[in-house]
């Protein structure tokens, strides 16, 4: 940590002076204590750190997590970039409501920021304790994950579920982002999921600052270009995956409900929907169940309710067939966002008619592949036809 108290009960940073010397002379013969649990602090001068203090016996309710090289510098660079685009933003503020010490604390226009810089895993109980804790006392979290977290920035990406947690969308109509910087370079990086085909590949489209900007809709990411790998995707697991064990229980469900092998899934089967991120299952898994249960065996010009849908889908994830990935920064809207795209995106392709917010109706039966090889072109056809209708 880089700011302690004195004896007089006034602050001191480390940051504010720029070179060892300094420190040495003004913090020489004096005690430090920590802010939030009073303990005397020592003061670290190592040469691979940035000169900080420490906790002697390295234990403090407030902090949940030592500090290493790289989160002591980044949350240095952090605070600087702050201080040059905002007003009065203030390194390790301690905040006694929630018992914790944001890396970064800023008030601006009225509302309270608390910017946590995360380079090492923490629980996602950890993770949505300190978040909600930050929330009860009305002061906004703004998690950030360091660039070192990520690797090397691609436009396609392996997140893994505790990077997943750092998915940030505030309103209904701005684009989901996660959020990271650069010590090294102080860069902002914005990174927006575009579509993932499993647990694995996610394609996301990335813009870079210089500053911090909370309103998202102020940024216009790219758009990535997925279509032909997702078609390459689709095609192995036709012929390849869908033979794998984890997709037992769905082949046999397949071929004995639907009578057809789970390769010649319908191309009606693994669309993209905007909610997707909302989903851990592959899409391809969790449309399959969606649609063998709700749409399959519905009668031409017969109806389709919603509700029913989500309970049927409901008890996939009761029965741990589908998995819902857990969001804590992400507000608006829920998986069955996500059902409802995709009954969308099957009125969009002419497979079924939308009535009522919650009523749709079948209107065009699934098409008969006799081979893997049909069913691809009828991946192609379908895909490309519903990409037109979305971007015209």
């Amino acid at each position: 940590m880089f700011v302690a108290k004195r004896k007089d009960g006034s602050f001191f940073s480390l940051l504010d002076w720029k070179t060892r010397e300094e420190v040495e002379r003004l913090t020489k013969g004096e005690q430090f204590f920590c802010p939030a649990c009073h303990r005397t602090l020592q003061l670290k001068h190592g040469q691979v750190k940035k000169v900080h203090f420490s906790h002697i016996n390295d234990s403090c309710n407030a902090s949940s997590e030592s500090e290493t090289t790289y989160h002591l510098e980044g949350k240095a660079k952090l605070y600087e970039s702050l201080l040059h685009s905002h007003e009065n933003p203030t390194l390790e503020r301690y905040i006694p409501s929630t018992n914790q010490r944001a890396d970064v604390y800023m008030e601006a226009e009225n509302r309270k920021f608390a910017f946590e810089f995360q380079c090492s895993s923490i629980s996602k109980s950890e993770f949505s304790k300190r978040t909600q804790l930050y929330e009860s006392s009305h002061i906004k979290p703004i998690w950030i994950l360091g660039i070192e977290k990520l690797g090397n920035i691609q436009a396609q990406m392996k997140f893994s579920p505790f990077q997943w947690q750092f998915l940030q969308r505030h309103t209904p109509r701005s684009p989901p982002y996660i959020l990271s910087f650069c010590p090294k370079t102080s860069i902002f990086y914005y990174l927006y999921p575009s579509f993932s085909f499993n647990t694995s590949t996610t394609y996301i489209s990335t813009v870079t600052s210089e500053v911090w900007i909370e309103n998202s809709n102020l940024l216009t990411p790219p758009k990535a270009s997925w279509k032909e790998h997702f078609l390459h995707y689709k095609k192995k697991w036709r012929y390849v995956y869908s033979l794998y064990k984890p997709h037992n229980y769905l082949r046999k469900y397949c071929y004995a409900k639907m009578n057809i092998p789970l390769s010649l899934f319908p191309a009606e089967i693994g669309l993209p929907v905007p909610s997707f991120y909302r989903i851990h299952t592959p899409v391809i898994e969790w449309q399959a169940w969606l649609y063998f249960d709700s749409i399959f065996h519905t009668p031409m010009h017969s109806i389709i309710h919603v509700p029913t849908v989500i309970q049927n889908f409901k008890r996939r994830i009761k029965y741990s067939q589908i998995t819902i990935r857990e969001l804590p920064l992400v507000k608006a809207g829920s998986y069955e966002d996500a059902i409802v795209e995709y009954l969308n995106a099957l009125v969009s392709i002419g497979a079924l008619k939308r009535e009522t917010p919650v009523v749709y109706r079948k209107i065009k039966k699934e098409l008969p592949s006799s081979s893997i090889e049909e069913a691809c072109k009828q991946d192609r056809i379908v895909l490309e036809y519903l990409l037109h209708i979305i971007q015209s």
